[in-house]
């Protein structure tokens, strides 16, 4: 049996903007990532401590060991194009170089076989959808955006930049069906911390806001409401449609009501009775931080920045309003509140753990966030 032999990543022609992103791993034969910065220690795509800087990678790589270097999907918008077995005779098939064309991939790569294409590219955060693998066009097509590490190797096709992919979000629709509007992701843990997560429109469609069956359409209609005035309160009538006209698509093979003019009619009146928007209560914790406050001296002695003690005294808001119950929060919501990236806050809340201000309580997974006391005494 003839071993495959795979293509080298050339390490200059990494787009910066790729190399920037620090969620590097290695991999082997197997395609089983490794983690840089430790030898011969498996990374997994769920633990940022396993990821690493460009750099770092490329050094271990050059080092020895390895068959190749790729870039972890988290969510944030970084997204994954995969076309297998369409490059023939060291030419791409006119169909895959539509079909990214289609997408808006401006940087396409060879995959490490060379007889495929890969391409990369920004889309607004599809933390719900981890992978699609269907056929389209007899094209072998595989579109990724959470939960996954592809490949990288340097070898381009079309060697642009990382730019906004207009048409991944449709293309994922297409091929996905209703199975992707059912995917869940991490942040939406608990109705206190749940945010509208971005498919096919501008605003977005919770995925827990479908029915599963008919009876379900009002419940539903009036949650979508609730979540719609929970976090995009300013959205004007025109917005409101365009989210009710994507949920009515979504929803009609399964609710009996088929006209749009009475679904609609039912989303306003809900929209308009909502007393208790979701995410509200969240939100007035928020606004109560004085984050010029001072934090406790014995934390302030641990030598954490402006971030950690913006984290701190988030984390005392919080365990304040559960009293003695431990509360939510996931590194995203973490991170979207200090306006940093998810793994550096994931860094931060886990030296407050190491360092005994947070007591971790249960680690999160799947749709449930982590819970924490805040242990520190003054």
């Amino acid at each position: 049996m003839t071993a495959t032999i795979y293509l080298q990543p050339n390490f200059p022609s990494i787009p910066c903007a790729l190399r920037d992103i620090p969620r590097w791993v290695l991999w082997k034969d197997a395609k089983v990532p490794y983690c840089a910065t430790a030898v011969n220690s498996k990374a997994s795509v769920t633990d940022p401590s396993s990821w690493s800087q460009f750099q770092q990678t490329q050094t271990a790589f050059e080092e020895g060991g390895y068959t190749g270097v790729g870039i972890v999907l988290a969510g944030d918008g970084l997204v994954g194009v995969d076309l297998d077995h369409c490059v023939h005779n060291g030419e791409p098939a006119p169909a895959a170089l539509d079909l990214m064309e289609r997408i808006g991939c401006a940087y396409v790569e060879r995959s490490p076989s060379g007889q495929g294409l890969r391409g990369f590219g920004r889309c607004h955060p599809m933390r719900q959808m981890k992978g699609i693998k269907r056929k389209m066009d007899d094209l072998n097509v595989e579109l990724y955006a959470n939960g996954r590490f592809l490949t990288v190797t340097g070898h381009p096709i079309l060697d642009g930049s990382l730019v906004d992919l207009t048409g991944f979000a449709k293309v994922a629709n297409e091929i996905g069906g209703p199975d992707l509007q059912r995917r869940t992701e991490d942040d939406l843990s608990n109705p206190l911390y749940s945010s509208v997560l971005p498919l096919s429109s501008s605003v977005g469609i919770p995925s827990h806001t479908i029915p599963k069956e008919v009876g379900q359409r009002n419940r539903c209609l009036f949650e979508l409401a609730r979540q719609m005035r929970g976090v995009h309160p300013e959205m004007n009538q025109e917005q409101q449609r365009e989210v009710v006209r994507e949920w009515h698509r979504i929803a009609s093979p399964i609710i009996g009501t088929k006209d749009f003019a009475i679904t609609w009619n039912d989303f306003r009146t809900a929209w308009k009775k909502v007393k208790h928007p979701s995410g509200q209560v969240f939100q007035n914790i928020l606004s109560g931080v004085d984050h010029d406050a001072p934090i406790p001296a014995g934390i302030s002695r641990l030598g954490y920045g402006p971030n950690g003690q913006r984290l701190v005294r988030l984390c005392m808001a919080l365990q304040h309003h559960h009293g003695s119950e431990p509360f939510f929060l996931s590194a995203r919501i973490a991170a979207d509140q200090l306006g940093i990236h998810f793994t550096d806050a994931a860094k931060i809340l886990s030296s407050l753990v190491d360092d005994s201000v947070l007591e971790l309580v249960s680690r999160g997974v799947g749709r449930t966030a982590s819970r924490y006391h805040f242990m520190w005494k003054a």
